[in-house]
């Protein structure tokens, strides 16, 4: 039999305080386990009062053992004192080095006999502390400085154009906002890209990401496209914020469309933790705002749902980590395990679907702002007047929305509808609106006079 090359002998001896081997049946278990740790600790406490005992009288005597050698070196060295007893000197030195020999071998039985515990089973050899760089990218909109990518990409457009279009960049340059000319929105992630053109600066400003779930329906109400007028940094001039908005959405809008279309909830976790730098930056949380109307807008409801929880989940991490006083970043894990209460994740479904309901009457009312601006368009400065002098376009835009439907659909049925279910008064205030304005155009000229009887038929029209 070959000899161990090495010897496991010295974990033989292993002590154990939540040992259950000499466990009486009878005796409660934690309070045994408190016990033998207690008993241990002080018998230990014991030995190293002894030991330190011993350890301090060994060091006495090595200091007169070095006093007596120096002192008998005398005789060697031919320097005979006429009162030195060498004789009594040697012995006095050997009578020291047995006795240290003596408590130095006691203290090594000490050690010995002492088992191994969790105390003294090992200890640390080497202890370093790393303190990471406090370099933390912001997520502040005004901290992101435009980086260029906008300018570089316009200038490269402008260069491969004829000299008679770079004046204006076309359509075939950079994709553009939302025209106001269309019923729908276009271009539904290039378009919030790039609307920080030489042209179109002075219109466009970068949206306000809204930072709880409670704000969002305010933010709703005022970010539509990017041709929306949103309130600027005030750091910065308008041409910069457009600027941040746009180099931020060019460089990072991939992952950002990734982003917005993962379904699964733990899936976008791992996302979120991987990019949260980038996903929870304001310029990030504006964008994907954006989306969601411009989906709903293009008829993509199922995408504008998803898009709509997505968004939620950033604006949720952002209200979460203003309670707690907390960079977003460090509470996306708290949010993600908080919502598999059922309390909470019902909670979040609400505003979920609050938001989408919001989207939706957004997206209508944006559309017939864009319908009205096309009209407008499409007659021009001149528009003409109604028998009464007022502008049809500024009256249909102030009429009921029921009216509005009405006269935009040119229903007839529908705008006696609408009509009839107003106060006679009230149908009397718009419908003579209507006239003056050339919008309608009644049997009798004097039928919505002032003068006539207020408790008319409701059926005036």
């Amino acid at each position: 039999m070959t000899a161990r090359s090495f010897d496991y002998s010295k974990w033989d001896n292993i002590e154990l305080s939540d040992d259950e081997s000499d466990l009486h049946p009878n005796i409660d278990k934690e309070s045994w386990f408190r016990m033998k740790h207690r008993s241990r600790l002080e018998r230990e406490a014991r030995e190293d009062v002894e030991i330190k005992e011993m350890k301090k009288q060994n060091e006495q005597d090595a200091a007169r053992i070095k006093v007596v050698k120096a002192r008998l070196a005398r005789r060697n060295d031919g320097e005979d004192a006429e009162y030195e007893d060498y004789d009594a000197l040697q012995g006095e030195l050997t009578e020291l080095e047995l006795r240290i020999q003596s408590k130095q071998k006691k203290i090594d039985q000490i050690m010995e006999k002492r088992s191994w515990n969790i105390d003294n089973i090992c200890h640390v050899k080497e202890e370093k502390t790393f303190v990471n760089s406090a370099n933390i990218s912001s997520l502040k909109a005004e901290d992101f400085e435009p980086t260029g990518v906008t300018e570089a990409v316009l200038a490269q457009k402008e260069t491969s154009t004829e000299p008679s279009s770079t004046s204006t960049p076309s359509n075939d340059t950079l994709p553009t906002p939302p025209s106001n000319t269309n019923t729908t929105a276009t271009n539904t992630t290039a378009t919030k890209a790039t609307t920080a053109t030489t042209t179109t600066t002075a219109k466009t400003t970068p949206p306000t990401p809204p930072t709880t779930s409670s704000s969002s329906s305010s933010t709703t109400a005022t970010t539509t496209t990017t041709q929306a007028q949103l309130p600027l940094n005030p750091k910065k001039s308008p041409k910069q914020a457009a600027l941040s908005y746009n180099d931020y959405v060019l460089t990072h809008e991939q992952l950002l469309e990734r982003y917005s279309e993962i379904s699964s909830i733990e899936e976008t976790k791992e996302f979120l933790v991987r990019h949260c730098d980038i996903l929870l930056h304001e310029h990030s949380q504006s964008y994907i705002l954006l989306s969601c109307l411009e989906d709903e807008m293009n008829g993509k409801h199922k995408r504008m749902k998803l898009v709509c929880r997505q968004s939620q989940i950033l604006s949720h991490i952002t209200e979460l980590a203003q309670s707690m006083k907390r960079d977003p970043r460090d509470v996306i894990i708290p949010f993600f395990i908080r919502i598999q209460e059922p309390e909470h994740f019902q909670g979040f479904t609400n505003a979920v679907d609050d938001f989408v309901d919001r989207i939706k009457k957004r997206a209508v009312e944006k559309r017939r702002e864009m319908d009205m601006e096309r009209r407008r368009e499409a007659v021009g400065d001149n528009v003409p007047l109604g028998p009464g002098g007022l502008n049809p376009l500024e009256v249909l835009e102030q009429l009921p929305e029921s009216m509005r439907n009405a006269f935009d659909s040119q229903d007839i049925g529908a705008l006696h509808r609408a009509v009839a279910e107003m106060k006679p008064s009230e149908a009397r205030k718009w419908m003579k609106m209507c006239v003056d304005s050339g919008l309608w155009v009644p049997s009798n000229s004097n039928e919505f006079d002032d003068n006539d009887d207020p408790n008319e038929d409701e059926n005036v029209c």
